[in-house]
Parts: structure tokens; sequence; C-alpha cells
């Protein structure tokens, strides 16, 4: 890619201000309604040169309201190479000024789209090539416009370079170019999609475009297209020349070490790198499409294009399946591939995947069968990785397929993924973890086996409000922070002693959110934070930092070492709830795998975990401690949330304990409760007092005996009544209801 040289830019700029300047020296008015698009963009860049950012944004906003054709304006920011550079070099300048940078956002917005519709066009690029064969000033434009067209611009140059009709002429002006396409503005995204359409391309069977394809790759240099040139290498009756062109371009992209390694290992390489996200193989940001790319036998080669969040997906699974084609027994790509599905199929929302048939089984069905091998590993990665979405389904799948001895089995290294997942930052994980391990009714203790009811107590007690930890010695400036915290709907646990906060913070099972002043002590702010990295349940928690202006320097030097704080300046002007809204808002982004659950979710994981603990009571599981559960069932009986009050009083009606009989009895009789939760309650009484006799005081049975007799809802009386039967009464109670009910 030729180089910009900035003192010859500089000059042109200085010529073109000059220029410019001599026509349009005596103008300082406004845009004219009727002036067209060129008169437009000429003054536009005129009075950027000039420094005038107000007549400047005026003849810009013109520009956008006149709503010009994006290929129109993208040919007068590119009239020639030397207008391309001077309009960029402009617009870098424009953006410093004054209230011009959102103008100039938008017209280069406009700009790019006009660029994409000029380099994708067919006809376009189809005269481009034709041009390379012509005179030197239109090899040199032709050159330009299709480095610009980058990876469109393949399919057709490896058209003509096929084609026995293509002059020798144009074919070497064709290789010479080659190497050159996608530089420029699309930088290494560009190049590199050239390393993908090129590279899809070498199954081609004429041997001269083949060797030129290695040249090319070799050329450019990515070590993206290593696998491929290694698969082609390993092909038998290849011609010896394109063995050593294919040799030699492999040598280039990943040296001679790397150059040994068989193809399924440089093939689970490239995966892993696509699945990292590495920076090398993302697509190009400009864009919220990019092209996956085929060779179809007849057609040559082609693309479908998908949406930018699942393209590295896309490509990490062809790279994994490409690896086992080329080694059956390589599992790590098994693992990638089952990882980069699920990602993927969590990435399109519900949308549907442009690469795949209607037809296709989505992403839980290879997970499901893929058996707890797999799913564990998978669970260990996405864990490292933060990837929540992942780690979700990989625990449904286990929990959908696998038995309890499966669940809790080792991975390399001797680890146990979901029990280590019980431990997790994230809620949804440890929930889910617990309810996989809790529905599975192992048999024998196993080590973490202590760890599942605490979960399933954290979720029963699951709010949708968001739950802050709040440290600070200024008891004027920690209420003044618990106000704006609450203010953000926020829960707050306080203290002016930090550890005294944090124990408050594990009884509630956690926090989704630590705010510290720079100014506590034993320990310090630092040692505070290192405490809350080294404990699971904190170690992904975002913390926030109230530091005084004098202090945020230093502060910020602690936040460059942990991505997960922000500081916060505790004048008025940030200390206000403008500020901390922000400040949460920051957090939450760089923590998004701890996020707060909202309110309906938070009811779904407290009814869960109640049928979880009815299930282990109903089923004596002999691993399980469910002594614990009983106290937090109860607790859950005043909850606001009718149907976790129902969940909870079901659940205690498997528990022997008279405690448990007695909290039932009390919703059931409770006045105050709606007639679904009394009638509920009614129920779940009956079941308890059929299992284990009747545990009631005197004064709840004859509370009970008042709801049958007293007239009322007679969905309550019928409830009552069956409980009452249950109990088992003597007679004479039983005769009393019979003269009394009317």
């Amino acid at each position: 890619m030729r180089k910009f040289n900035a003192t010859v830019g500089i000059a042109i700029v200085l010529v073109l201000a000059l220029t410019a300047g001599s026509v349009f020296a005596q103008r300082t008015d406004a845009p004219a309604g009727k002036e067209k698009l060129p008169a437009l963009w000429d003054h536009f860049l005129h009075y950027i040169l000039m420094a005038r950012p107000d007549i400047a944004k005026s003849y810009g906003q013109a520009i956008i309201d006149a709503k010009p054709a994006p290929r129109d304006l993208y040919n007068l920011s590119v009239k020639d190479e030397k207008g391309r550079a001077a309009s960029s070099l402009i617009l870098a300048r424009g953006r410093s000024l004054k209230d011009l940078k959102s103008v100039i956002d938008k017209i280069t917005a406009i700009i790019d789209a006009g660029a994409l519709a000029v380099r994708t066009d067919p006809s376009e690029i189809e005269r481009w090539i034709k041009m390379l064969g012509g005179t030197p000033r239109q090899f040199l434009e032709a050159t330009s416009r299709l480095i610009d067209a980058g990876e469109y611009a393949i399919p057709q140059i490896i058209n003509k370079l096929s084609n026995v009709k293509t002059t020798a002429l144009l074919r070497e002006r064709i290789v010479t170019v080659l190497p050159r396409l996608g530089g420029s503005k699309q930088g290494a995204a560009g190049r590199v999609s050239v390393v993908r359409a090129l590279s899809e391309a070498l199954v081609i069977e004429n041997a001269f475009v083949k060797e030129t394809i290695c040249r090319t790759l070799g050329k450019i240099g990515y070590p993206q297209a290593a696998p491929y040139l290694k698969e082609l290498i390993e092909q038998k009756g290849l011609l010896d020349r394109t063995q050593n062109a294919a040799g030699g371009a492999l040598s280039l992209c990943v040296g001679k070490v790397a150059s040994t390694k068989p193809s399924a290992e440089l093939f689970y390489d490239l995966s892993v790198k696509y699945y990292n996200r590495d920076e090398s193989c993302n697509p190009d940001s400009r864009y919220d499409t990019a092209n996956v790319w085929y060779w179809r036998e007849g057609l040559g080669l082609t693309y479908k294009v998908v949406p930018v969040s699942i393209f590295n997906e896309v490509y990490a699974m062809r790279a994994a399946r490409k690896a086992l084609e080329h080694d059956d027994e390589f599992e790590p790509a098994v693992v990638i591939w089952i990882a980069a599905n699920l990602r993927k199929e969590a990435n399109l929302k519900g949308a549907k995947d442009p690469t795949h048939s209607a037809d296709r089984p989505g992403a839980d069905f290879a997970a499901l069968a893929a058996g707890a091998g797999y799913l564990q590993r998978v669970l260990a990665m996405a864990m490292k990785d933060g990837d929540i979405a992942v780690a979700l389904a990989a625990i449904k799948a286990l929990g959908r397929t696998t038995g309890a001895k499966n669940l809790v089995g080792t991975v390399a290294g001797g680890a146990q993924p979901l029990v280590s997942a019980l431990t997790y930052p994230s809620r949804r994980v440890r929930y889910h973890a617990a309810k996989a391990l809790a529905t599975a009714r192992p048999q024998k203790r196993f080590p973490g086996w202590h760890l599942v009811v605490p979960v399933l107590t954290e979720a029963l007690r699951a709010t949708g409000t968001p739950t802050a930890v709040l440290a600070h010695p200024d008891l004027e400036i920690r209420n003044k922070v618990k106000d704006l915290l609450r203010g953000n709907g926020c829960k707050v646990i306080d203290d002016a002693v930090f550890g005294k906060a944090l124990h408050a913070a594990r009884d509630a099972g956690g926090a989704d959110l630590v705010v510290l002043a720079s100014k506590i002590t034993a320990p310090d702010v630092a040692k505070a934070i290192a405490a809350l990295r080294a404990e699971a349940v904190f170690s992904r928690t975002p913390v926030i930092v109230i530091a005084p202006r004098g202090k945020i320097a230093t502060m910020k030097k602690l936040a460059g070492s942990d991505p997960l704080v922000v500081i916060l300046c505790d004048d008025d002007d940030d200390l206000n709830a403008a500020g901390m809204a922000g400040a949460i808002k920051t957090a939450s982004a760089k923590a998004s795998g701890v996020a707060a659950m909202n309110d309906d979710e938070a009811a779904e994981w407290s009814i869960r975990a109640a049928k979880c603990m009815r299930l282990l009571a109903t089923t004596n599981n002999p691993v399980y401690d469910l002594t614990g559960a009983t106290r937090s069932l109860i607790a859950s009986l005043p909850d606001k949330r009718d149907p976790v009050r129902i969940a909870s009083a079901q659940a205690l009606a498997q528990f022997r304990a008279a405690e448990a009989q007695r909290a039932i009895a009390a919703l059931a009789v409770d006045v105050e409760a709606s007639e679904q939760v009394r009638v509920a309650a009614y129920e779940a009484l009956s079941e308890s007092v059929r299992q284990f006799g009747n545990q009631l005081t005197e004064k709840q049975v004859q509370s009970v005996i008042a709801d049958v007799m007293v007239k009322g809802a007679l969905a309550i009386r019928n409830a009552a009544a069956q409980a009452m039967g249950a109990l088992a009464l003597p007679s004479e109670k039983v005769k009393k209801i019979i003269r009394t009910a009317g």
C-alpha cells in the first residue's frame, strides 16, 4: 500500500487553501438555497480551512439537508488522488473546530455509505478491471478504485485471470495490483477481508490462478491464510510449482517454524482467534454487516452478508469444522465450535443466520447432543472469558441431558466447571448451576455440595432491585451517596467500615455494585478492591471509588489496573444525581455479566428456587441439607409477590418441621392476603397435615374453623374445609359446622 507523505499532504492542503481562498475570498454569507452540491461541498471545505466554523457549519448542514445521494457526495470527495487526501485532512481538521464535529460525522457517514455503494457495484468493478489494461493514467485511476473495492473485486478478478481471452498485458497488471487490494482507508480490516476471499478461492482448478493467489497471499503476509495454504500443500497430486508457491507463501505468512504445524492445528488456532475476537480477524468497524466467503462449483467465489455481531462466530465455527475435517480426534475444535454456535445464537436475538438453511437445527441441538464432557469444557471456557450467554447456554444443556455423576465431573486439571459456577460472580450463572445440581438429585456428596442450597436460598430472596455496598467513613457524605444510590433504584448496604459492609453483603447473597471512599482505611481502597477480586462472588463486581479532586489522578492509576473500577469526584459538580447515574451506567457497562435482574426475572428465580427446594424435600435427597431452607421459605411468605408466596408455601408443605406447617397456616388465615394466596396456602396446609400430622397451635386450629364457618369467599371456605378435614378434628366440632352451615 502506498504510504501517505505528511509533507506532501500539507502542501496539497495549503495549495487547495490558497486556491480556494482566491476564489471565495469575498464570500462570507450563508449558503444560498439553490446552490448545487459541488458548490456546497467546495464552500464547506473552504470555510473549514479558513477556520470559520460558523459558516462551515451552515454549508455542512445545507449538504445534509439536501439529502444527497451517497454516491454523489462520495464522488465529490474523491475527485482524484490528491483530492481524496486533501478532503480527509480538511475534515480531520474540521473536527477540532467548535460545533463542527457532529456535522462532519454525519457527512462522513454519507460519504462512507457512498463509498460502499461504489466499491460494491459489479458494473463499476468490471469497468475498473478493464481500465487496468488502458493508458498509464487509466491504470492508476483503476488501481486506486480497485484498492478501495477490496474484497468485492476478487470474484471478477479471479474470473478475468481464469479467462483465456484475457490479454497478457491485463493479466500482468491484475497480478501487480492484486496484493494491494483492500488497503487505503480500509486498513487491516480491508486487507484481511481480501485474504479471506482469496483463501476460499485456493480450491480453483486453474493452476496459474491458484499460484497467483498463493503468491498474492504471501506478499500480503497475513497469518489468516496459513491453514488454507497448508491444506493446499497437503493435497495429493499437486504440481510441484504450485506446491512451491504455496510453501513459500505459507512461510511468509507464519514463518518457517509455524509452517510445520499440521492443518488441523492451524485451523484450530485460527478458530480461537475468531472466537476471541482478535483484532486481526475483526471485520470493518464502519459497517453493520460483513461478508462470509464461499467457493461454489459452477459459480466461483460468492459471499453471504451477515451481521457483524455474529461474523466472528461464523468464521470460528468454519475454522473449527475445518480442523475436524483434517483430524477428527482434535477435540478442542469441538469445544470452540459448540461455544461459538451458542454465542452466535445468543447474539442473533431470535433473528436468522443468513449462512444457515431454514431447516437447520438451532445451537441447542448440537449442545444437547454433545454430552457432558464437551459442555463442561465449554462452560469452563465461558466462565474464564466472562461470557455469560455461553455459560448459561452450556449449563441449561447440561441440566437437560446430564445425570448427577457427569454434572460434577472434572475436566483437564481436575476442575469441576459446574460446581465452580456456584461461586461465579454472575447471579444468573450461580442460580442456573444450583438449579441444575439440585434437580439432578445426586445420591452421593461431591466437592461443593454444601453450596447448592445457599445459592438456592439466595435465589429465593432475589428481587429486581440492584444491591449496592457502600463504605464511607464520613457520615454526611455517606448519607448523601446513599440517597443518590437509592435515587438510582438501588438497595444500599452501608457502613463506615469496609469489612462490616462486605460482611452484610455476603449475608445478603452478594451485590451488584460496590461504592468505596478513597479515604477508607484498614484496609485502604487498593487493598479493599484486591480483597473483592480475591472473593469469587465479588471478583467481577463493578466498583465506584469516590475521591476528592486532589486524589483523582492517583485513583485513576488504580482504575488503570482494574477495568471494573470507575472514579467519581466528590465535588458537588460531580457527586449529584446525574454524576451518580453516569457512574453507575459506566460501571454496569463494564461488568454487564453481573447486571442486576429486573423484577420479573427475579420473581421467576424465587419461584424456581422454591420449586427446587420442594423437589429436594419431596424426594428426601440424602445430599443436601435443607435445615436453613426452612427459615428462608418462611421468610418468603410475606413477600409482596403473590406467586413467590404461593411457591414458598407449596415447598414448605414438604418440610416436616412444625414451624413450616404453622407458617403455612398463618398465611392461610391472613385476611390481608389475596384470595389466590389464601386458597393455595390452605391447599399446602392440607398436604402438610396429611404427611406430617397436625402440628398447629390451638389458636391456629380455631382460625381455620372460623374460616370454614364464617360466611365469605366460597373458594376460601372450601379450601379451609379441606384443611379442616385433613386435621381430623373431634366430631363435636364437625357437628357444629353442620348445624351452622345453613
